[in-house]
């Protein structure tokens, strides 16, 4: 980043009317103390979202992207319910012997592994297994699985119920039968014991086969459990692809083949399974693959299912049914934690996940101390059951780039998932919520807070009327500017999210009133909107400048800043086309326009990596984009003729005079790099892309001999560190001196 041109360090709001005081709520322009970290400039706040929250957003841009859908949108994806015909996977009777249809499709299906044969055997040696897994994660399949194999030919299966007594399993199993009970009802009261597991096999005799499937929570009393492991998706796809295209297609075997192949290697197909889904999932999708390949969906439907997938994830693990069942309500703090905190380390995750559990806690039991254990669940179960992994990366710090260990959900729909469902289907869970995200916005690392408001824009794109009467006004409104800036997120975030025309209408609605809170925070809200509101963006920045009392320091700075954003985006063009009529008019806006074009031309851009050119960005537009050169030119005549920009307009051309110095040299130290020694004795002149562009720009900006002059007497000016005239300034007075090319006399 350049260093500001401006400090915030200053940003208090004036005293207000009357009127807009009673707006802002008692409390709100309460002084900001002295100590209190300033705001981030506009860039410098569109920088940190999204390097601070790169999961938001993939790409890097200070844009909404302009795909306009109909129906629930979600992190910019449309929401499609996928409904499937009734030949979906066969629902297992809870009680009774299965039924064989079931159980046969079962073993053609099944994908082995080298776990599941480890398993087999320490079935048939012991006869009675307990088997721990997660819920969807194959385990019950698997069971199923070891009983046909293991078991008698005859093949009958006989499921338990799982409400009866663990004392009283062995009265209901018999003698040479082959029994499964999945998630039996336990408590520390009433567990699993060893001596349940011995009357069973007594029972069951020499030929019986018995398995107790339970999940990790299950309360069990010296009882060996083994731990079960999932077969890879793909395998598990396959498995279940060949055999639906054998019977439902009807083809042979090569024909067959060819087909699971092909339908495998479809992008959206390695995409999701790459995303590591379940068992259960993994088969959903399976049937979806069928529709499409007997051109009964699209291609659409089929990239959409992961949505629809982690809808039915999060169901799962927030609601009151099976899915539910083994999940803690530490956990599903965790969970929620780790939605606000994706790809941040664990330690953090878990800290701040254990802050909402006590709140929560308060909630569901007000009776009992919100306390927790300090030697909580392991990390390793906490991912597992989040569908999270652990991986290496690095941070930026105050002491440089640091490695650390940090977590993310393996499938990147989850954190916003989690979110819009516990705050739109368990309306108990929003007040402890809320008032957690309060404490996090208060934090005093700029992470976290960040974190706090993307989580916050979430949960107003979710119900934006709550959120606006609970935080998003009280935000807005603050006299301190890091609360106004967490608003501006937020907005942001709830616009990328669906709320696009109702944030747009509060923005507009806001610049309309004459209260400087709220107009600070529209312009920073429209700096990281940009390209696609950018009609609106400069209607209602222009009309905050002109209307209303005279903008404070602070507001003022702000729109200069959200002016700069806006030159960076997509949209640069028309911004510089506005920026053009308002420094034809008088008053605040042509002071509007003159110091956002400065501003705006002082930012960088690369090109080509690390060691390519850095380009100013009104240069590149200039050289890239005939219109953008028209109105460029036209900004530079009028602010280099004006009095009151004249020194400053020179300060900043001098500024493009010194990047293509540089870019110049590195030119120059490349081709001497690449000279043989015998051929690098004398001196070189590198011209780069940067100064081919300015020696193309500086004649357009000649009207008349004064400008000439003015022109190169700046060039003789620039020169280089050791006190000589820069070659580059040499070279571009030489252009200089050259008939001007014409310039159109419109832009069109």
């Amino acid at each position: 980043m350049d260093a500001p041109l401006d400090s915030e360090a200053t940003d208090a709001e004036p005293e207000e009317d009357k009127d807009s005081a009673r707006a802002a709520g008692p409390g709100d322009m309460a002084e900001p103390t002295p100590e209190e970290e300033p705001a981030p400039e506009a860039w410098e706040a569109i920088e940190q979202l999204f390097a601070l929250a790169p999961h938001l957003r993939s790409g890097r841009a200070n844009v909404m992207g302009e795909t306009q859908v109909s129906g629930d949108v979600v992190a910019g994806d449309k929401r499609i319910t996928v409904h499937l015909p009734e030949t979906s996977l066969p629902r297992l009777h809870t009680v009774g012997p299965l039924p064989t249809r079931e159980l046969v499709q079962l073993s053609d299906t099944f994908a082995p592994t080298r776990r599941y044969d480890e398993l087999c055997a320490e079935l048939a040696a012991r006869r009675v297994l307990v088997l721990r897994g997660r819920p969807d994660s194959g385990r019950r399949t698997a069971a199923l699985r070891m009983l046909l194999q293991v078991g008698k030919k005859t093949g009958e299966v006989i499921a338990l119920d799982p409400g009866t007594d663990p004392a009283d399993l062995a009265d209901h199993v018999r003698p040479g039968g082959a029994h499964v009970v999945v998630d039996p009802v336990t408590s520390q009261d009433s567990p699993l014991r060893e001596v349940h597991l011995h009357a069973i096999r007594h029972r069951l005799g020499e030929d019986g086969l018995f398995i107790a499937v339970i999940t990790p929570g299950t309360a069990v009393e010296d009882v060996p459990a083994d731990d079960w492991e999932p077969p890879p998706a793909a395998d598990i796809a396959t498995a279940h692809l060949l055999h639906a295209v054998r019977h439902s297609m009807r083809e042979d075997e090569t024909q067959a083949g060819e087909t699971v192949r092909r339908l495998l290697e479809m992008k959206q197909t390695v995409a999701y399974l790459s995303s590591s889904p379940s068992p259960r999932e993994a088969v959903g999708y399976v049937r979806l693959l069928v529709e499409y390949a007997t051109g009964r969906c699209d291609d659409e439907v089929l990239s959409r299912y992961g949505r629809t997938s982690a809808e039915e994830i999060v169901d799962g693990w927030f609601g009151e049914g099976r899915g539910s069942a083994g999940v803690a309500l530490r956990d599903k703090a965790f969970m929620i934690s780790l939605a606000v905190f994706d790809g941040l380390p664990y330690p953090l995750v878990a800290e701040l996940g254990d802050e909402l559990y006590r709140k929560l806690r308060a909630v569901e039991d007000p009776d009992r101390t919100a306390g927790c254990s300090v030697f909580g669940p392991s990390p390793a179960d906490r991912l597992a059951l989040a569908r999270a992994q652990e991986y290496e990366d690095e941070t930026d710090s105050r002491w440089g780039r640091l490695p650390e260990r940090v977590v993310a959900f393996r499938d990147g729909s989850l954190w916003n998932t989690v979110l819009s469902h516990v705050w739109a289907g368990h309306p108990a869970v929003r007040k402890p919520l809320l008032a957690w995200l309060d404490a996090l916005a208060e934090d005093r690392q700029i992470t976290v807070r960040l974190r706090a408001a993307v989580a916050s824009g979430v949960l107003a794109a979710a119900d934006f009327g709550y959120a606006f009467d609970n935080y998003l006004e009280r935000w807005g409104s603050s006299a301190r500017p890091v609360q106004r800036q967490l608003a501006a997120w937020a907005l942001y975030t709830a616009a990328e999210h669906g709320m696009d025309v109702p944030v747009r209408r509060l923005l507009a609605e806001w610049s309309r009133r004459h209260h400087p809170a709220r107009r600070w925070t529209v312009a920073r809200a429209y700096a990281l909107l940009g390209g696609a509101t950018v009609t609106s963006a400069l209607r209602d920045i222009g009309r905050m400048a002109a209307t209303g009392p005279e903008p404070d320091a602070a507001l003022r700075t702000t729109l200069e800043q959200a002016v700069e954003a806006l030159l960076q985006g997509p949209a640069a063009v028309t911004v510089l086309e506005r920026l053009v009529q308002w420094h034809d008019s008088r008053g605040p806006l042509q002071e509007l326009a003159a110091a956002g074009f400065l501003r705006g031309a002082r930012r960088r851009i690369g090109s080509g990596g690390a060691e390519a050119a850095t380009w100013p960005r009104l240069l590149w537009l200039a050289d890239h984009d005939a219109r953008a050169r028209w109105y460029i030119v036209a900004m530079w005549r009028a602010l280099l003729g004006s009095r009151g920009s004249r020194d400053a307009a020179r300060e900043e051309l001098a500024r493009w005079v010194r990047v293509a110095e540089r870019a110049s040299a590195r030119a120059e130290r490349r081709a001497l790099g690449e000279a043989m020694p015998s051929e690098a004795t004398g001196p070189y002149d590198a011209v780069s892309d940067v100064e081919s562009a300015l020696a193309s720009l500086l004649p357009q900006l000649v009207k008349s001999p004064n400008d000439w002059e003015r022109l190169d007497h700046l060039l003789r000016r620039v020169g280089t560190t050791d006190g000589v005239q820069s070659p580059v300034a040499v070279r571009l007075r030489a252009a200089l001196a050259e008939r001007p090319p014409a310039l159109p006399s419109s832009p069109l």
